[in-house]
């Protein structure tokens, strides 16, 4: 009986959580807002810099390559988001395992923000990407910032997959 309760309480906060979730459109901050939130001044700055880009970065690409498969956009996700696992390693210096789930957590809820935005524009304008504001100004930056977060790992001895 009390196992009963507590999957029905468990599904039921789920099942909220889920249309919170949809209806919560506005929680991604654009990275060229995030961008003028970053204190770049200080090694942890930077740092932190390195985390919350490459996180979302492999968010959107992940969104984008579901969407629009393409193989570069997947290996770059990939590389972001173990570049994500590293500096927030590095920031936090525990449990690498349970860094590890938490960020695999907050790229998947990304990602399916990216990916709700993405098919209301295609709903809208007919495309994934064009004609939105938020995604189309995402990808340009993180286009830009990925060769920046490779030249990163590389000079902390990390192998990208190419």
């Amino acid at each position: 009986m009390k196992i009963t309760k507590f999957i029905n309480i468990l599904i039921l906060i789920i099942f909220i959580f889920n249309i919170n979730y949809v209806n919560s459109e506005d929680d991604i901050i654009s990275l060229k807002d995030l961008y003028k939130q970053q204190n770049l001044k200080s090694e942890i700055g930077k740092l932190k810099y390195l985390s919350h880009f490459s996180l979302q970065c492999s968010s959107l690409f992940q969104a984008i390559n579901e969407v629009l498969p393409n193989n570069n956009i997947l290996l770059a996700s990939i590389n972001l988001q173990e570049g994500a696992i590293i500096t927030k390693i590095m920031l936090q210096k525990t449990e690498q395992r349970k860094i590890k789930e938490e960020t695999d957590e907050q790229i998947i809820f990304m990602k399916n923000k990216y990916l709700y935005l993405m098919n209301k524009n295609k709903k809208a304008n007919g495309k994934y990407i064009n004609s939105s504001g938020i995604i189309s100004n995402d990808q340009e930056i993180c286009k830009k910032f990925v060769p920046r977060f490779y030249k990163f790992l590389r000079s902390n001895s990390f192998t990208i997959k190419k």
